[in-house]
């Protein structure tokens, strides 16, 4: 028996960011919404820039302006392009909730673990024992 679909867990629909966004918020990937300016890096629309007109989170595709095609009755559709294809070119910010979000990744700072540190004496000459036998060929 399957779950409910109030239940089922949304994809989130995440992409990665230009390298100027990723330096600027210290982080690689960030969900699409509507209004967002992406590039397509995959596919038959490769290079293909434009704003997001819709997100499907639950069959995980995104249509974006300029993206289209012609069925056989001459009805103009948009082509569906999976998020992971495409990178965000431009943000939009008008949602606070998403500021906070870009703010809290923007100050997060990983320290730096040493791998002796929390080792015992007898821990410590096995992890050098280790480097020792792993540098030598086999």
């Amino acid at each position: 028996m399957s779950k409910p679909s109030k239940l089922k867990r949304r994809n989130k629909c995440n992409s990665m960011l230009s390298k100027e966004l990723s330096e600027q918020y210290k982080t690689k990937l960030m969900g699409i919404r509507k209004g967002d300016t992406v590039s397509i890096m995959r596919g038959n629309f490769r290079d293909v820039e434009g704003k997001v007109v819709k997100v499907d989170r639950k069959k995980n595709f995104i249509y974006i302006e300029g993206v289209t095609r012609e069925k056989a009755n001459k009805d103009v559709i948009f082509v569906p392009i999976r998020p992971s294809k495409v990178m965000i070119k431009k943000l939009n910010l008008e949602d606070k909730r998403r500021k906070d979000i870009l703010d809290r990744k923007a100050t997060i700072t990983i320290p730096e673990v040493s791998l002796k540190q929390g080792l015992g004496e007898g821990e410590e000459k096995k992890l050098q024992n280790r480097s020792i036998k792993s540098g030598s060929k086999r």
